[in-house]
């Protein structure tokens, strides 16, 4: 949920930002899903068709996960190619102010809220809310946990953002690869051990726990480190970039989020992110045609640029067992967007300049966005050594 734009010198480009193609459009077209599935609700009888066209709120954070693996990766490989290592300490603090800052808006409004009586939150959450380890709770169906039940996200991004540099920064690329493919199955493999031998590594009940919901972000976090093979492959096959090939993935994705497998819909998550990591690199590496040009309109790129506080935010105005008026269409949906835009600008924006002094060196465009650059060539004979 938590964007990173980096931005690079105009004369490298011959534009005005060096920003990753189509990266907002997709987390415009994530928060989109997560809030109309939450402005309809989970609750009730739907049909199957309607459940495949409107409610894939899940669906939009993996899309989230996808993109922050992918980014993260990508920043951190550079840095490492151009620095000859990675500074943990700057990351953290880099990370620090443009998660923490907006974070703490909604959470103190949300306790406050809850003091007041406004709101019912169990007092026992705000331990994990504020320790980033929500996603190990045991969340149930309560009225209370939905105000900050989607923090559970946020704390799986932070888990990533802890863990992750740590291994870019200590192991070689043998052991990124290993890890990251681990990650993607981890929770059938959990299953697998519970299934022949009986033992419960992790409590089914607890379906949030990062080992669980690890895997989309391990897929972003893979498509960069092959950043250059997946480009190369769209090169020599471009019917995998055609309307059809994209099409296909899109169907398919909205299709298998749909449908309900119970013990098998672990397998069918692990496709799911495989096809959203398909798409992403196609409309990062590909940026053509008409979805493209959508995703890269200022309009939603906007709203993509605003997807972390919107994300924050809908949770209050979305609330289903909330009897306030600010909670019913359409006054809910101009709450989150006016929450969002004055966390946005007011805060989001002020931090992200302190954060500019955290940098190392100048700002570089992004690998992807120089497939002909020493970095990438570098990248290559490395993992053909390897």
């Amino acid at each position: 949920m938590t964007p990173e734009i980096k931005k690079s010198a105009s004369s490298r480009i011959g534009g005005k930002t060096g920003a990753l193609p189509s990266l907002d459009g997709l987390r415009a077209f994530s928060i989109g899903l997560v809030i109309l599935g939450h402005g309809i609700g989970p609750w009730g009888s739907h049909s199957f068709l309607f459940r495949y066209f409107f409610l894939h709120a899940e669906l939009g954070v993996r899309i989230f996960f996808v993109i922050s693996g992918f980014l993260i990766t990508t920043l951190l490989l550079d840095e490492k190619a151009e620095f000859g290592f990675i500074s943990l300490k700057l990351f953290y603090i880099r990370r620090a102010l443009r998660i923490l800052p907006a974070f703490c808006g909604v959470v103190v409004t949300t306790f406050l809220l809850s003091a007041l009586g406004y709101l019912d939150v169990p007092s026992w959450l705000w331990a994990f809310v504020l320790t980033y380890t929500l996603n190990f709770a045991a969340l149930g169906g309560t009225p209370g946990i939905w105000p900050v039940g989607h923090f559970w996200s946020l704390s799986v991004e932070e888990q990533f953002y802890l863990l992750w540099p740590l291994v870019l920064r200590f192991t070689k690329l043998r052991t990124w690869v290993g890890i990251a493919i681990l990650a993607i199955f981890a929770g059938i493999l959990i299953r697998a051990i519970s299934v022949t031998t009986g033992i419960e590594l992790i409590d089914p009940a607890r379906r949030y726990a990062f080992p669980f919901v690890s895997g989309p972000i391990a897929s972003g976090c893979l498509l960069a480190i092959t950043a250059s093979h997946v480009r190369r492959m769209f090169d020599e096959h471009p019917w995998l970039s055609g309307p059809a090939a994209t099409g296909l993935a899109v169907v398919l994705v909205l299709f298998l989020d749909t449908l309900d497998l119970r013990s098998a819909n672990r397998f069918v998550a692990v496709i799911s992110s495989l096809l959203v990591t398909f798409c992403t690199a196609r409309f990062v590496f590909r940026p053509t045609g008409m979805i493209a040009t959508l995703l890269n309109s200022p309009p939603i790129v906007f709203i993509g640029k605003l997807s972390y506080s919107l994300y924050l935010w809908q949770q209050l105005f979305l609330n289903p067992f909330s009897t306030a008026r600010i909670c019913r269409f359409p006054l809910n949906l101009c709450g989150v967007f006016a929450m969002a835009s004055l966390s946005y600008f007011l805060i989001e924006t002020q931090f992200l300049r302190l954060r500019k002094r955290f940098q190392r060196g100048a700002i570089q465009m992004p690998t992807v966005l120089r497939p002909q650059s020493a970095i990438i060539e570098a990248r290559l004979r490395d993992s053909t050594a390897s």
